[in-house]
């Protein structure tokens, strides 16, 4: 698997800003906030400063204490007491999947991403945690931004199960068709 995009630091955040509030709309979308729940204006509140610490640190670490990290503010207000940690297990694994200098930092992040959902590594919060970590890596490396439009909402749930259920090896490839997107440059 390749990058499917090849983006300085600057032309990947310009990219973001210019699409955050779509982007914002469709996690919160994903994390089954409806348009009239009380609770949405919170999480959209969360993502957007999670979205801004990605955008504005890029010397942060994409390792298991940033993964907590976007966790926490992703929850706040809503968690209800949810401890973000991890196991020592669970942080050698993500170290490992991190680390892979064969593969292409796209690939990476899908893996992160689906290894978030397939372990649910937290009690609440999974989709969100996932979806902001896989961005973190994506935007440091500037290989563009994984978002699930409502258009596929259904689709990719539906194939999350599968892929829980019977270790559905496409939706990765689902996931790098249809979920990653980008600017159109001209060069």
């Amino acid at each position: 698997m390749i990058n499917k995009y090849t983006l300085s630091r600057g032309q990947e955040i310009k990219f973001v800003r210019q699409h955050l509030d779509e982007f914002i709309s469709n996690n919160v979308s994903l994390s089954r906030y409806s348009d009239d729940d009380p609770l949405r204006g919170i999480a959209e509140a969360n993502f957007r400063e999670a979205y801004e610490y990605i955008l504005t640190n890029p010397e942060v670490e994409n390792d298991y204490k940033c993964l907590l990290y976007l966790h926490k503010v992703l929850m706040k207000d809503l968690d209800n007491g949810i401890k973000s940690e991890l196991s020592e297990e669970q942080i050698a694994e993500l170290s490992a999947m991190i680390n892979q200098p064969t593969k292409a930092n796209l690939e990476i992040a899908i893996d992160v991403f689906l290894y978030i959902l397939d372990k649910r590594l937290f009690s609440d919060g999974d989709v969100r945690a996932a979806m902001c970590f896989a961005n973190k890596i994506m935007v440091d490396n500037g290989c563009g931004f994984l978002t699930i439009i409502p258009k596929y909402k259904d689709s990719f749930r539906a194939r999350l199960k599968d892929y829980k259920d019977n270790a559905d090896f496409d939706l990765k490839d689902w996931v790098y068709k249809y979920c990653v997107k980008g600017p159109k440059l001209d060069y």
